[in-house]
Parts: C-alpha cells; structure tokens; sequence
C-alpha cells in the first residue's frame, strides 16, 4: 500500500537520480549529502530552505555542477532532484516528478511524512524504531538556561518556555555555555 502523500517521484527517477548525483554532486556534495565540499543536502532544514522540489530544481538546473552549470539535462536534473527527495525520506510513487509539475511539490511535507510513515512500518512490523529517530530521541540537548538578553527576547529552541522568577536579594548567575561568551566570563547580574 503506498501513503497518500507518496507519488511525486518514481522510484526509477531516483535510482536514475542517484547515478547521476554520484557522477556529477558528490565530489563537493559528498556521497551521503553531507557537503564536505559544498552545502549538504540532507535534512529538513535543507528542505525548507527550497521549500519545493521546483525550487530546488530551478536552482541546480542553472547552476550546477560549477563546472558545467545547466548542462545536464532536463532529466537529470529532475532525477536528481526525486534522488535527493528519496534520501531525505520521501516515498516514491506511481507519478513522475517533471519540471513543471514539481513546484507543488513541498519537500518539507514529502520528506517529513516518508521518513514518519517509515518509521511507523518499522515499528509495525515488530521491528525496532529506525535509528536516525532513536539517535535524535537519545541526543536531546540538555536544557540550558540562556538570559533572554542574549537571545534578544526570542525563545531557544529546546529551552524552558518558564521564565524563572526574580530574585531581587540576590544577584542573578548566568549559565550562559563558552560557545555564547567566546570563553569569557559574564559578569554576574548586580556586580560593580
């Protein structure tokens, strides 16, 4: 049974895909899209940042490889697009992916929903939960407390959406990580 949301590339479309990026991406792309060269290509942040598989598509189509900007073809432009979709977790379908019918195509929604219905077969099937998924649940960042000045008045991700309460007796202590402070110790709230 194919998901509802499955369908906006075949699964020949990213196999072809798949030979072509090999040949002409992953020198500065990076065989698992990790960009060792070039920005990677994996994950949802990359996919939002395209939001559709058109938008992907117009971006390499006239601008990769560097070498040969544009030269590719149609085909394997498109192939390469349904390969990088395919990767990112989207399910192929019955319906070939085409360079104009691609700008509907939600990168964000096709890769999120594949790699949860793929999970969820997983799980179905007896089997254990996919590992990316396990590796996330077990590296969630602990909570850090961030003063909202530093973070201009914007919520990290991850942190506590309590605001802790002042204490006016007693100076406030910051526990600001060394990455936001360049290894300087912040002087403490009150201090003179």
């Amino acid at each position: 049974m194919v998901p509802a949301y499955a369908g906006s590339f075949t699964a020949e479309q990213a196999e072809a895909g798949e030979r072509a990026y090999n040949s002409n991406c992953a020198q500065c792309h990076g065989r698992q899209l990790e960009g060792p060269e070039a920005p990677g290509l994996a994950g949802q942040d990359v996919m939002g940042n395209w939001d559709t598989a058109g938008g992907l598509y117009d971006f390499i189509s006239v601008a990769m490889p560097p070498s040969a900007p544009g030269q590719l073809g149609e085909e394997t432009y498109v192939n390469i697009v349904a390969y990088i979709m395919k990767f990112n977790g989207a399910v192929p379908g019955d319906t070939q992916l085409t360079s104009d019918r691609d700008y509907a195509v939600s990168l964000v929604a096709e890769t999120s929903a594949g790699a949860a219905s793929q999970d969820a077969a997983a799980l179905d099937a007896g089997g254990a939960a996919a590992p990316a998924a396990d590796a996330s649940a077990a590296a969630a960042p602990a909570e850090t407390a961030v003063p909202q000045a530093y973070t201009w008045g914007t919520q990290l991700p991850g942190g506590s959406t309590e605001q802790p309460a002042a204490t006016p007796a007693a100076p406030a202590t910051t526990s600001v990580p060394q990455a936001y402070t360049w290894g300087k110790e912040l002087p403490t709230a009150g201090a003179k």
